[in-house]
Formats: C-alpha cells, structure tokens, sequence
C-alpha cells in the first residue's frame, strides 16, 4: 500500500487511504468579530486505538472516534463544514468521520447565534460565514494543524444556512432587494417563514453588508447541502464562481409539505438532485425516541425519515462527496485502499 501511494504522489500530492478518525476539540475566539467557537476537528490518525463513542444525545446519534489521538504524518486537504439554523460542530459529524477515514483534516464549528438552543432570526446572517474565514486565519496559521494543511486544497462543505455560507465564499452574492421580494412573493418559504415569524424586518437589514462579497480566495473547492436562500442569489455572481463547487439539492423540505423544497435545484450550479430526501435528512441518524421528544416543540418532522432510510440517503451523499473530490482530485483513493 504504501509503495502504491508513493508512486500516486508523483502524480497528486497525496494519496488517502482508510485511516482510523482521531477527534478532538478546541475553543477560540475570533479577534475581528470576538466570537467564542467552539471547533471539533477529525483527522486521520494511525493510532491503533480503539475509537469510541460521542456527541450521542435523546435526539440523535453521535459518532466513533479516538479522542486526542495523534495526527498521521503527511499534507491533508482542509475541510470546513458548517451547519444550518440550530445545528451544531456534530451535525454533520457522520459525514466528517467519513472524509476523515479518506485522509482530510475535517474542522466544524458552532456558530453563536445559529447553533443549538442559541438560534436567532434577528442575527446578521453574514457572521456564520465571516465565522469561517477567520476560522482559516487561526486554522492555517496553527502551529499544531496548520503544516499539516495543503492550502491549495481547502474547501467547505455547508448544510441549509451553512450552504448558503459555502456558496458565499466561493462568490455568491445577495442582496436586500432580493430577500425582500423573495420573502413577499414566496412567504410560505421555510427560510423565509423562520425571519418573518422571528419578526425580523428585513426591510431594516444593512444593505452593504448583505450585498459584499464573501468571497475567500483561500477557499478552492465548496459543496452545498441542500442550501438555503437559493432564490436570493444574484445569478451574475453564481456564473462567476470560478472553483469546484457542487450542490446537492433535496427533493422535498419535510413530508408534510410535499412537494415544497427551499429550490436548490433551481440553481444554475453543478448539482445533483436526492429525490427521496429530505431536507432534514442531512442531519445524522436520529434515535428511536427522538420524534417523540420533539412532537413536543412541533418538530417531530426532524426525524420522519426512517432510520434505514436516512442511512441510505447518507450513503449517497458520502459517494457523491467522494465522487466530486475524487474528480477534483482533492484526494485520490486507490482501488487496493477500499
């Protein structure tokens, strides 16, 4: 194996193969927007260790990971994943674990202000996506992960309002004007009901700050799950996005509202469509009492998918995630690694 993946550096700049997953976490507080995250990273690791299991709570299930094992040697491709309205550094945990076992350095964030039991309309909608860019100031310029780091191959990878942040950094742009109109002609909108029943003026919001780019240079590759605010979007600024970037576009928002969907799929992107998602399905797999527990805040509809599948639906983003970096070459697994 090894002699397979020194002859595939003299064609890529590194070869993945199935690691175990170390995991560990971190506070820092950004210096611009002093905002205290908190990051759980994922990683590969030779440790021979046995993993164990996290982050399980009454609503979903965590994931295996070895706590505070050691980084392997070599370069990695960063990802960033961040998550939707009211998620968490674990949401997207069964999707990073995977891409940690494939050879990526893999760091999430909870975003104050968006995340779980702290989830606010009235909070700039743009924090989550500055969060990440000044994440990759501390991340690359760490003594502990940051010569670890391929630079030429970081990217983010970002679920409902945390898709909107990844399209955001590879140069999507909105706008006020946009938001309104979409608000007032489309009301019934998930993302939109979640601002108009949070009693948000958007009328009010600052325009130059919508309106500027996010875009971050540093950022090579992004792929969106199922992102919200597609409709807002300035489609000049979504043709320009010159880097890698695929959406995966659920084919409904929950089961109750069929056919209704947050209009991914009308985005003029490289995408592919999971018709029997979802849009919750990108959340990990939920425990049996989870719909019982959540009834009682009307939001049984989180866990409708059944279990097996939900598993299912993971298992194609996982291949299509792979598929897009593998193309990409962000990182090449070798048929001898599976």
């Amino acid at each position: 194996m090894r002699i397979i993946c020194l002859l595939f550096t003299l064609l890529f700049s590194h070869c993945s193969w199935s690691y175990s997953v170390g995991n560990q976490t971190q506070t820092i507080t950004t210096a611009d927007l002093q905002r205290n995250l908190s990051l759980r990273w994922f990683y590969p690791t030779e440790s021979g260790a046995l993993p164990t299991p996290q982050a399980a709570n009454a609503v979903f299930q965590g994931f295996s990971a070895i706590p505070a094992a050691s980084l392997a040697a070599g370069k990695f491709p960063l990802v960033i994943l961040t998550h939707g309205s009211g998620g968490n550094n674990t949401s997207l945990a069964w999707l990073a674990t995977q891409l940690a076992a494939r050879g990526m350095i893999v760091v999430a964030a909870s975003h104050p202000g968006s995340t779980t039991g702290d989830s606010r309309p009235t909070i700039d909608i743009t924090l989550q996506t500055r969060d990440i860019s000044l994440m990759l100031n501390a991340i690359l310029g760490s003594k502990q992960w940051g010569s670890a780091i391929d630079a030429q191959r970081v990217g983010v990878i970002g679920h409902s309002k945390g898709g909107y942040s990844a399209l955001a950094l590879a140069g999507g742009r909105i706008t006020r004007q946009r938001f309104v109109d979409y608000c007032r002609t489309m009301p019934q909108m998930p993302d939109c009901q979640f601002y108009v029943q949070g009693k948000l003026n958007l009328q009010q919001l600052d325009v130059a700050r919508l309106a500027a780019s996010y875009r971050d240079q540093r950022v090579k590759f992004v792929i969106a799950l199922d992102p919200g605010m597609a409709y807002v979007f300035t489609p000049p600024s979504l043709a320009s996005i010159d880097i890698p970037v695929l959406v995966l576009a659920a084919g409904y928002y929950i089961h109750a509202a069929k056919p209704l969907n947050l209009g991914s799929d009308t985005l003029r992107l490289p995408q592919q469509k999971l018709t029997d998602a979802g849009h919750f399905d990108f959340l990990p797999l939920c425990q049996p009492q989870a719909a019982h527990i959540l009834a009682e805040d009307g939001e049984a509809f989180i866990c409708d998918t059944a279990t097996s599948q939900r598993t299912a639906i993971h298992q194609q983003v996982i291949a299509a995630v792979e598929n897009f970096l593998q193309h990409n070459r962000i990182i090449v697994i070798s048929d001898a690694s599976r």
